[in-house]
């Protein structure tokens, strides 16, 4: 016997077709949704790694500030120290105690003239650069 194959109709084609057209605008979307996403991410982790790099520059300085103070402060809390702090800043002395100045002589030398020869002499006059 012979088969009989079932016509579609063309109402059922176009459904078809439009449903491959609409499967193929989804993909597309979501590839789209998904590339954006990729792309912000991608913003946000180079915008946390920037301040983050700011971040550590930042905790760097305060302990080199911090590592300043301490040694400032264990400087102050002994007499010596204090002594030294207050002889800088306001220019004190003790009773008794004098200014020191130092004065370096000029060093004592002839200085010898040479003289020239004759034909450095008319060398020097024809060559003047």
């Amino acid at each position: 016997m012979r088969e009989f194959k079932k016509r579609r109709t063309y109402g059922a084609e176009m459904l078809r077709v439009l449903g491959g057209v609409l499967g193929i605008l989804l993909l597309g979307a979501a590839a789209f949704v998904a590339g954006r996403g990729a792309f912000d991410m991608y913003g946000k982790f180079s915008e946390a790694a920037a301040a983050r790099a700011e971040a550590e520059a930042q905790l760097s300085e305060l302990q080199g500030r911090y590592q300043k103070v301490k040694t400032d402060v264990s400087a102050l809390s002994s007499d010596r120290g204090l002594e030294g702090a207050v002889r800088e800043r306001y220019g004190v002395a003790r009773p008794g105690e004098g200014q020191i100045n130092i004065v370096r002589q000029a060093a004592q030398g002839s200085v010898v003239l040479e003289q020239k020869t004759a034909f450095e002499k008319l060398w020097n006059l024809l060559f003047v650069w």
